[in-house]
Parts: structure tokens; C-alpha cells; sequence
């Protein structure tokens, strides 16, 4: 077939040239290489243990001649009410506290706003630093510091988010249209107010939703920060995967309801920012 060809207003025009055999070639060869330095051994994998440790997880409890009821299962919800709070105060707190902190940093780290590279480039240097720290390892250093606890989780949580935020927001701020600033300047307008009247309105609604999506990162992540002492329902999971798999079950039932519930209250919010 021709990679050419005639329109009938007389116009040519070239067909692109279908480049999805490189994809895939390229694809394949990497990770043909990949797999040359991963330690699989199939025999190591027991699939026979996975539809057994299911029906443990979303069954009622029964062993060592206890045999439990529905009642019973669903009945732990009530256990679960307090950890959902904590973890949901972690999240919130955590979200607010680091996404409010990140915002002057991110002024800070905006080229078209600070000129000066002396001072924009260090702070970019400092959003790019911190992201490179794991949220486990942060949660780890602030139980050291404060003990077990939500404050430890708020703190962990409160760097992720102040992390991540720096380097969303600085991005949407030197994409603005700096007119309406220039404007304000030469009327003599400082530059706080020049800031506050002409680029804070073109980023407000992107940030608002970067806020919404960064609180439902940290929902998700303040699930297993319980598993360093950040307390949270992840304390609750730590304490039982190994022994109830019927109270894991119904802490991801638990979750997954939490979740959705979120999730429609997020996209919500978020449909009324566009």
C-alpha cells in the first residue's frame, strides 16, 4: 500500500508509518533482559494455598474447635470504628498541614515568578530531594521521634504531601499567562499583590484539586502506616494477617466501602472545580 496518496481536492497527504513493531521489539528485548535478573522459581509459588486462605478471609472463623457465625464476623465492624477515625484524621490532617506548607515553596521554586536562579534552583533541588524519601521510611523516623501513634502518622503523611505538592504546583505556576501580573507591576503594584490578583486566581482550582487528589493518596497510604506504629487501621490489619484471616477480610470490605464512599465525594468535588 502507498504511503501516499491523493486527496480529491488534490492534496497529498502521507500516510505515518506504523512504528508499533519497535514498540513491541523494544518492548520484548528489555524485557527479555529483565528477567535475566529476577530470581524466579515457580516451584517456590503455591497457588493451592490461595482459594483456602479466600474463603479464611471472607468466611467466619473456625478453628481449634471454634466455630464462629456471621453474626460474629461482621460483628469486629465495631472494632474497626475507631482505627477508620484515626486513620481518616491522619489522612486529613496530614493532607491540610504539608499541601498549605508546600504552597510558598512552590512560589519559591517558580521560575517566572522568582528570576533570580539563586533562589528559585535551590528550592527545586530541595522538591526534588525530599521526593526521593519513602513515605515507610519517614513514618519510621517519626515514631522514632514522637513514639507510636496518629501524631506520627500525621507527620509522615504531612511530609508526603508537602513533597509531592511542591513539585505539582510549581509546574501549574509556570505555565500561567504572566500578563495580567506585568500589568499589575507596572500600574506599581508590588509583587505580593501582583501575585495575589493576577497568578493566584489562575492556579487556585488546580490546587484545590491537587489537594483532593493528594487526601486520596494519603487515605490509601495511612492503611499500612500501621504497620510501622503510625496507628490507624493498619494497626489493626498488622496484628491480624498472620492469625485472623476472617478479621483481614473484613478490614478490606471495611476499606473498599471507605474507599468508594470517598471516591464519590472526591469526584464530586472535583466535577465542581471544572
Amino acid at each position: 500500500m502507498p504511503r501516499s496518496f491523493t486527496l480529491p481536492n488534490g492534496k497529498i497527504v502521507t500516510k505515518p508509518k506504523n512504528n508499533a513493531w519497535i514498540y513491541t521489539t523494544i518492548f520484548i528485548v528489555l524485557f527479555a533482559l529483565f528477567w535475566l535478573f529476577i530470581d524466579f522459581r515457580a516451584r517456590d509459588i503455591q497457588l493451592n494455598q490461595f482459594d483456602d486462605i479466600l474463603k479464611q478471609m471472607f468466611s467466619p472463623y473456625s478453628a481449634g474447635g471454634i466455630q464462629e457465625t456471621w453474626k460474629d464476623y461482621f460483628g469486629y465492624t465495631s472494632k474497626l470504628v475507631e482505627p477508620l477515625i484515626d486513620t481518616m484524621k491522619m489522612s486529613f490532617a496530614g493532607t491540610i498541614i504539608g499541601t498549605v506548607a508546600a504552597f510558598p515553596f512552590s512560589v519559591l521554586a517558580s521560575v517566572n515568578i522568582v528570576k533570580n536562579p539563586w533562589i528559585y534552583q535551590p528550592f527545586k533541588f530541595f522538591s526534588n530531594l525530599i521526593r526521593t524519601i519513602p513515605l515507610m521510611v519517614v513514618a519510621l523516623i517519626a515514631v522514632l521521634f514522637v513514639g507510636t501513634g496518629i501524631l506520627s502518622g500525621i507527620m509522615a503523611i504531612t511530609f508526603f504531601s508537602f513533597s509531592i505538592m511542591i513539585k505539582m504546583l510549581y509546574e501549574v505556576i509556570e505555565t500561567v499567562d504572566m500578563g495580567p501580573n506585568e500589568a499589575l507591576e507596572a500600574c506599581g503594584a508590588n509583587k505580593v499583590t501582583s501575585f495575589r490578583f493576577a497568578v493566584f486566581p489562575q492556579v487556585v482550582t488546580t490546587y484545590i484539586g491537587y489537594i483532593v487528589y493528594i487526601f486520596e493518596i494519603n487515605i490509601r497510604a495511612s492503611a499500612i502506616l500501621g504497620y510501622v506504629g503510625a496507628g490507624g487501621i493498619g494497626s489493626i490489619l498488622k496484628d491480624n494477617v498472620l492469625y485472623r484471616y476472617d478479621r483481614v477480610g473484613l478490614i478490606i470490605i471495611v476499606l473498599v466501602v471507605l474507599f468508594s464512599i470517598i471516591q464519590i465525594f472526591t469526584n464530586l468535588i472535583k466535577s465542581k472545580l471544572v
